[in-house]
């Protein structure tokens, strides 16, 4: 028998029976928790509830106020206890939190990544509705440096689920067979935590493409075969598979709009989304990029002067500015660089300041910056982005 993590409806009925006998604030939405607990089994909510109620008693002690315990103090708790199931797990790392609001520029891009994986989680009765299931993988591709990364994350962090980042380093091993057996193991994992993302980083370094080898016979192209059973589902085990199948037909009338919204997330987000993340994308495989693998393909752009002027409001939040200091001309002067280079630039103009100024320096000035772009040199070229461009009308 086996008795996999809980479910949204199962967590959401333990956390009903542990703060049942808990002053508990009404802005402590128990459907929300179990959103935000992803992998967290019983005894993890049980040491959830019990940080919760020791940050309010701490609270309560320092206002002589009555104890309650509200979202904030579950919030405090998220970050000392961490669901055990995670423990040991490959490619399942602690990452900070990312909001989409980090990330400047880059609309249209949050906008299609909402639209294929927040979505589904957050809506499933509407893509239920329209006979729509989520994609099972999305290929992100771009420059170096323009926030592939950073984007997933967010998804990560705005969804509530599951986070697994694979890279090149995690696969390989020098046993045969056992870069294989490791990406099994990723996905089985993903499955038993499920809503899960598998984010794929540097997939070309991973992967490559069949066509590029000579041999057919490398790590490369077997981590390739698994890769490809496990997006069909050819890699799934029977005794893998969790709970019922939602039936529509037959349920009671009088059943709650609530429940059902609850069986509704469960039934559609009983799978694993796979996220690649590339700045090579004709070395991938053909059979990787068809429907029904990494069937949605979305450019990444460099940002344009619009993007660059929010990535510097961004990158200079914590920067004291002169007033002489005009983003929009600086935004003007970085033609050609990504997201990463402009947050180099920053660095480097407030280090050229503390230089400039000793230790007393209380603000960067606009000739900081100016200096800086002598330093700090663009990483893309038309001859980059032509590439790109040309790829993307190809799609």
């Amino acid at each position: 028998v086996i008795i996999g993590t809980p479910t949204l409806k199962q967590r959401r009925s333990i956390l009903q029976l542990l703060t049942a006998s808990m002053p508990i604030s009404t802005d402590v939405d128990l459907v929300k928790l179990a959103e935000m607990t992803t992998g967290y089994v019983g005894a993890d909510l049980t040491a959830l509830c019990r940080e919760a109620a020791m940050q309010a008693l701490c609270r309560s002690s320092l206002d002589s106020t009555e104890t309650v315990i509200n979202i904030a103090d579950f919030q405090e708790a998220f970050k000392k206890i961490q669901p055990s199931s995670f423990r040991g797990a490959i490619g399942l790392t602690e990452y900070k939190p990312v909001t989409w609001e980090q990330i400047g520029g880059l609309e249209a891009v949050k906008l299609k990544l909402k639209q294929s994986i927040e979505w589904p989680m957050k809506f499933p009765q509407a893509f239920a509705r329209m006979g729509l299931s989520h994609p099972k993988g999305i290929l992100l591709y771009g420059p170096s440096g323009c926030a592939k990364t950073t984007l997933v994350k967010a998804v990560a962090t705005s969804c509530h689920c599951s986070f697994l980042s694979v890279s090149g380093a995690d696969l390989f091993s020098p046993y045969v067979g056992d870069s294989e057996k490791i990406l099994s193991q990723v996905f089985r994992q993903a499955r038993a935590n499920t809503p899960a993302i598998i984010f794929l980083d540097e997939i070309d370094s991973i992967l490559g493409s069949r066509s590029h080898c000579k041999t057919g016979h490398g790590v490369s192209e077997r981590v390739l075969s698994v890769l490809l059973n496990e997006l069909d589902g050819i890699g799934l085990k029977v005794t893998e598979r969790r709970g019922s199948k939602l039936q529509l037909e037959g349920q009671c009338q009088d059943q709650i709009d609530e429940e059902r919204k609850l069986e509704f997330q469960e039934a559609l987000n009983k799978d694993f989304m796979v996220v690649a993340a590339t700045n090579r994308p004709d070395m991938l495989d053909d059979a990787l990029l068809r429907p029904g693998r990494l069937d949605k393909m979305i450019y990444v752009p460099p940002p344009d002067l619009k993007g660059r002027l929010s990535v510097l409001k961004i990158c200079t939040e914590k920067i004291p500015l002169d007033t002489d200091v005009s983003l929009q001309e600086v935004a003007g002067l970085t033609d050609f660089f990504s997201g990463a280079d402009i947050e180099n630039l920053c660095k480097e103009a407030a280090l050229l300041a503390l230089q400039e100024n000793g230790l007393e320096a209380t603000a960067v000035k606009h000739e900081h910056f100016v200096k800086s772009l002598r330093n700090v040199k663009p990483s893309l070229n038309i001859k980059d982005l032509e590439f790109y461009e040309k790829f993307n009308h190809q799609e």
